[in-house]
């Protein structure tokens, strides 16, 4: 994050040890807001994180409409009242959120408040918070950048892509994603993916063995 972000800024990881998908919860220090991006089968200790510290849930943000990223959608915004956005070209994959395995069949849909937008940048707390669209993965994909972070979902991990082979999935896409739109981002833009370990841009544009950045091969 830029000077100055990070001692604003709180960022805290809930892994789902199902699909070891990553739930991020963005907290503003001065203030008992947050944001949650991608909540799954570990919504009841995001759930819990936001009780135990009085945060309040401003917003639900989702990378793309997987049913691990968004099954646990439906918890947050009972507890918290508040929107959730997603890019509208992922509407169509909230329809099989219950046919993943583990994903309980009795969950309510998930509502969509807002269309996220490639280049917007949302409003929150005084923080902008960039909308990136990167298809590939699914049609409707997207990455969130604040300041000088990545929440890439899954379309770029730690030495990995995300699969292109799902309904939606497109790996020309995928490659025009990576390549032009998150490789031309600051090398040391750190990387926090929807599973897995955090890395770089500058790691991955060297090193990630699926897409490697020209001026490496």
């Amino acid at each position: 994050m830029p000077e100055g972000l990070g001692d604003l800024v709180d960022l805290h990881i809930v892994v789902d040890p199902t699909y070891d998908q990553n739930c991020y919860v963005l907290h503003r220090r001065d203030s008992d807001a947050a944001v949650v991006v991608d909540p799954g089968l570990q919504n009841a200790a995001v759930l819990e994180l936001l009780e135990d510290h009085g945060w309040r849930c401003e917003r639900v943000l989702l990378t793309h409409g997987h049913g691990d990223h968004v099954n646990g959608v439906p918890r947050v915004v009972a507890a918290h009242r508040c929107p959730v956005a997603l890019h509208p070209h992922d509407r169509e994959q909230l329809v099989t959120m219950r046919l993943l395995p583990g994903i309980p069949a009795d969950i309510p849909d998930v509502v969509v408040d807002e269309d996220l937008v490639d280049g917007q940048v949302l409003e929150w707390q005084g923080i902008g918070i960039g909308v990136v669209h990167t298809p590939g993965h699914t049609r409707g994909s997207v990455c969130f950048v604040a300041g000088t972070d990545l929440l890439s979902g899954d379309t770029l991990f730690h030495r990995g892509v995300g699969r292109a082979d799902l309904p939606g999935g497109d790996w020309q896409q995928l490659m025009f994603s990576v390549e032009e739109r998150l490789y031309t981002l600051p090398a040391e833009t750190v990387v926090y993916p929807g599973h897995g370990a955090r890395t770089s841009i500058g790691d991955e544009m060297r090193d990630n063995p699926f897409i490697v950045h020209p001026r490496y091969r």
